[in-house]
């Protein structure tokens, strides 16, 4: 497939076949290893889960397509098991129409609300999964789940990067929300 190039993943956490799996989705332009989805991450590996995580470079993000480019990759990251969750930013929210179709619940980091699909999967998606958005974010839509079961965490003052001006109050507050990112997935 053209999106196989520049396409990695590295599986991580535990090695048992039986433990649970999570694929990691990245943003446009923000690894795995930036700070929002590097400690969820390795909140989960330390928990005992199974990530399979997913990197790409700026010339393999979708092109034309980028719903089919984000879906083949979890797929492929995937391989036969079916995810018990997904850790996604941005460009990796796009699996969000994937997710409500197989009933994966997820972790969505500053997902792409302007993508009516995105927006309809989240909004009928249970307390199982966390949307996540800073209200400086164009991406994001203030007051867009109140009548949906999804758990949200909105930032005040964050940008897409979940960063504030400031950079002391941007560690707080992403500190804080690790916090509760890991009381949402039963650390």
């Amino acid at each position: 497939m053209w999106w196989d190039l520049g396409v990695k993943i590295v599986q991580r956490g535990s090695t048992e076949p039986d433990s649970l799996f999570a694929v990691v989705l990245p943003g446009s332009g923000y690894p795995a290893l930036a700070p929002a989805l590097h400690w969820p991450a390795r909140l989960l590996a330390a928990a005992g889960w199974r990530l399979a995580i997913v990197s790409w470079t700026p010339e393999t993000e979708g092109g034309s397509d980028p719903v089919a480019f984000v879906e083949g990759v979890l797929q492929r990251a995937a391989g036969d098991d079916l995810p018990d969750l997904l850790l996604t930013k941005s460009l990796g929210t796009l699996a969000a129409p994937w997710a409500a179709r197989n009933d994966v619940p997820g972790v969505w980091l500053t997902p792409l609300l302007r993508d009516e699909a995105v927006l309809a999967a989240l909004t009928g998606m249970d307390d199982r999964s966390i949307a996540v958005g800073g209200t400086a974010d164009g991406n994001w839509r203030e007051g867009a789940f109140e009548d949906s079961g999804i758990a949200v965490i909105e930032v005040p003052g964050a940008d897409h990067a979940l960063e504030l001006p400031d950079w002391r109050a941007s560690l707080a507050a992403q500190a804080q929300l690790f916090e509760d990112l890991a009381a949402h997935l039963g650390e």
